[in-house]
């Protein structure tokens, strides 16, 4: 057994552990990386994402967007072990989420271009760093985070209800180190929307401190740390095998390893 050939990193690939870095983009093929289901929450996500670029980017009008979201959601199949509450609701939330997001960005990104790519050298990263900005004008640019509603605690009929989908006060860190990547690459002003069905919140280095450019440069340096680390790994053995004897899998981290690929995980690292 021989790692697939990397040929860069992306924001995606370097926020992984390194145990499911090495598993998918090391073991898994491109062909079989792209069959991976996900759950609904990516669906909606997916789904609401689409029909924001195409307001903004292309001029559809609403319910064009909707109605396209809504063939995105509805051919989705969901990763096996999915809440089927999830669906319905979810699907119930699209088109408020699109409008909130279009009535969030269209001042400032109306016209934008959309999945921008970029590539970034990082100091002592052999590989290059790969990317696609949401929405891209001469100036700005701006990464959309949709927050699905979430599963309540379960009734005494054994029905479970939906809770709103919270609005973070900040951004995460994982959009910090994503938005730091694209920062370095274009020098365009940052922004991260975080859009949900009840509410939208925009953050700009004018309202949100980690968005300043020093602030930044020390999400860029974790992301070049891994970089550094993760070249590091690849230089020891080109098998699999090998380096996942050097590395916790992590396997009561669900989240990763809930994917069809996961008893094949199981089997490289012997569990």
């Amino acid at each position: 057994m021989k790692l697939q050939k990397l040929t860069h990193f992306s924001p995606s690939q370097l926020l992984l552990p390194d145990s499911n870095w090495l598993f998918k983009y090391g073991v898994l093929d491109k062909e079989k990386r792209n069959s991976m289901k996900v759950g609904w929450n990516a669906a909606f996500g997916t789904a609401c994402h689409g029909g924001i670029q195409a307001m903004l980017t292309i001029g559809a009008d609403l319910d064009e967007a909707i109605d396209s979201a809504y063939l995105s959601y509805d051919f989705h199949e969901p990763a096996e072990g999915e809440a089927e509450e999830k669906q319905a609701a979810f699907r119930d939330d699209i088109a408020a989420c699109i409008e909130n997001g279009v009535d969030l960005l269209s001042g400032l990104f109306g016209g934008a271009t959309e999945e921008q790519s970029v590539e970034v050298s990082l100091p002592g990263v052999d590989l290059p760093v790969y990317g696609y900005i949401d929405l891209c004008t001469s100036t700005a640019f701006c990464e959309i985070k949709t927050k699905a509603r979430r599963l309540g605690a379960v009734k005494k009929d054994g029905t479970r209800g939906m809770t709103k989908g919270s609005l973070p006060k900040e951004p995460e860190y994982a959009h910090l180190c994503q938005v730091a990547i694209y920062a370095e690459a274009t020098g365009l002003t940052p922004h991260i929307a975080y859009v949900a069905a009840h509410d939208a919140v925009l953050f700009s280095p004018e309202n949100c401190e980690q968005l300043q450019p020093e602030r930044l440069q020390y999400y860029l340096a974790r992301m070049r740390a891994t970089a550094i680390r993760r070249e590091a790994l690849l230089r020891i053995s080109d098998d699999p095998r090998v380096l996942a004897g050097l590395i916790d899998p992590q396997f009561e981290h669900p989240f990763y390893w809930n994917h069809e690929f996961a008893e094949e995980a199981k089997e490289l690292w012997k569990v």
